[in-house]
């Protein structure tokens, strides 16, 4: 006779053990997302900062004169002292660990710049051949200073990109035509930009750099500089360097030694550190918060397979009592555990990987450079990832399969 109550019963059982899974299975799902998406917006952040800074070297050191805040040898303190091109040679002749240095003097802000019938407004400033090596500037086209350019104080210019693009025709070669940077001429001889538009007094690409020498004979500046550049060698830590030449400033221009107020100093090394053990910091909590996640969807699936495994306690006993062997019953419990477990976080996995590639779409419609988002995941790291899956469904299904193998067929058929 159709007993009904009974086939009740049994579709509630299943239908609990179906909720059961679909929420473990959520779980594992959930913590790989997480996984994916944090991890992948982290590497993101981090890479973006790295190609932003990548033209600066985090070895190098920018000083520029403030006034002083305490007297000193007869001089009041709130003098104002400037830095000259005889510092760039004490300096370069008395520590070593300098590598490249240069000097800096910024002209008219804002200022007009003209090319035939089209005018722009855009900084200038002065540099001499070493200040590509500081801050890795690109030549798109024609050459960099050198060293003749300074002695002979050429009347040259080089243009950033912006400007090429804004002041010439497309195509046109802007190699050896002449603009007027506030009211003088100059040749350009080449254009140029950076990797991420960041340099240290104004963008490059908005920016006509000229020689250091011309622009101070052009300026009445005489050999004074603004800004002094340099970079240390690789092995050299950039706050040793700092130190010396702030005490070889201050002796030379009748500074207080304990004045540091007087000769700022700006480093990417700080920044560097500081940003570095940020990303660490979040790779760690990404870490934690994933693998605790898989930790309790792993004892979920454990769970809902010990659970499996009492209602099915009749089919293994049976399967037990008809030869099966042992690894057959291991077999199988462990590859449903280890099929829950994988699809879960697959689709976890799959879900986050979307995440990020539509964020990658977003930013690149609102900011137009995918460099500074481009977040992803590596091969490396997902090859890990769903390793990480394979053993915690394989470690889900041990308990369970250890019980099963304790069945004994006569019992099973006596707890039915």
């Amino acid at each position: 006779m159709f007993d009904i109550d009974k086939y009740k019963e049994i579709w509630q059982t299943i239908s609990r053990n179906k909720l059961r899974s679909f929420l473990t299975g959520f779980g594992v799902a959930w913590g790989i997302l997480l996984f994916v998406v944090i991890f992948g917006v982290g590497n993101g952040i981090q890479k973006g900062f790295n190609d932003a800074f990548s033209q600066i070297s985090p070895n190098s050191l920018f000083v520029h004169p403030s006034q002083t805040t305490q007297d000193y040898k007869g001089f009041n303190s709130g003098r104002a002292w400037t830095m000259n091109g005889d510092d760039l040679t004490l300096l370069k002749n008395t520590i070593p660990e300098i590598k490249h240095i240069s000097g800096m003097i910024f002209g008219m802000w804002g200022g007009t710049i003209s090319y035939k019938d089209k005018l722009g407004s855009y900084p200038s400033k002065g540099v001499d051949f070493n200040y590509a090596k500081i801050e890795s500037m690109r030549i798109l086209q024609g050459r960099d200073f050198n060293r003749l350019d300074m002695e002979e104080k050429r009347k040259i210019c080089i243009i950033g990109k912006r400007v090429y693009e804004e002041l010439f025709d497309k195509e046109e070669n802007p190699i050896g035509q002449h603009i007027c940077v506030n009211g003088m001429y100059y040749t350009i001889v080449g254009v140029a930009d950076a990797s991420k538009d960041i340099s240290i007094g104004g963008q490059i690409s908005e920016t006509i750099l000229i020689p250091l020498p011309t622009l101070q004979q052009v300026t009445n500046y005489g050999n004074n500089i603004d800004m002094i550049l340099l970079a240390a060698y690789e092995n050299v830590r950039i706050k040793d360097v700092e130190s010396k030449v702030k005490t070889l400033l201050k002796s030379k221009h009748t500074i207080a030694p304990t004045d540091d107020a007087a000769v700022m100093a700006f480093s990417l090394e700080e920044y560097f550190t500081m940003f570095n053990n940020l990303f660490l910091g979040i790779k760690i909590l990404v870490w934690i918060v994933g693998m605790g996640t898989l930790l309790a969807g792993a004892v979920g699936i454990s769970n809902i397979m010990l659970i499996s495994i009492r209602e099915r306690t009749k089919e293994i006993g049976i399967r037990r009592a008809l030869g099966a062997k042992p690894v057959m019953i291991l077999r199988q419990i462990m590859g449903e555990s280890l099929f829950l477990t994988f699809f879960s976080g697959y689709f976890g996995f799959f879900i986050g990987v979307l995440i990020l590639g539509l964020i990658d779409k977003i930013m690149q419609m609102k900011t137009g450079d995918m460099i500074v988002f481009n977040m992803q995941l590596s091969f490396g790291m997902a090859v890990l990832a769903l390793s990480i899956l394979v053993i915690a469904g394989m470690s889900a299904g041990i308990i369970p399969a250890r019980y099963a193998l304790k069945i004994k067929a006569i019992d099973a058929l006596r707890d039915e």
